[in-house]
């Protein structure tokens, strides 16, 4: 946390396994969120906001 408000993150996508008559490839479903840390979290359904922990609710503003 940089100043106990804010975080650094990156957008990253989800990627999925699909299954084919050839195999597997790999989708992209949807984004997910990346910590400084390494750490992968998921999106909630609005796709602006997200859970670090319990009752931490951030909200992605672009800088």
């Amino acid at each position: 946390m940089a100043d106990g408000t804010r975080i650094n993150v990156k957008l990253i996508p989800l990627v999925k396994k699909q299954s084919t008559r050839d195999g597997f490839i790999d989708v992209t479903v949807g984004k997910q969120i990346q910590l400084e840390t390494g750490e992968k979290i998921e999106l909630n359904l609005d796709g602006k906001s997200f859970y670090f922990g319990p009752n931490q609710l951030y909200r992605i503003i672009s800088s």
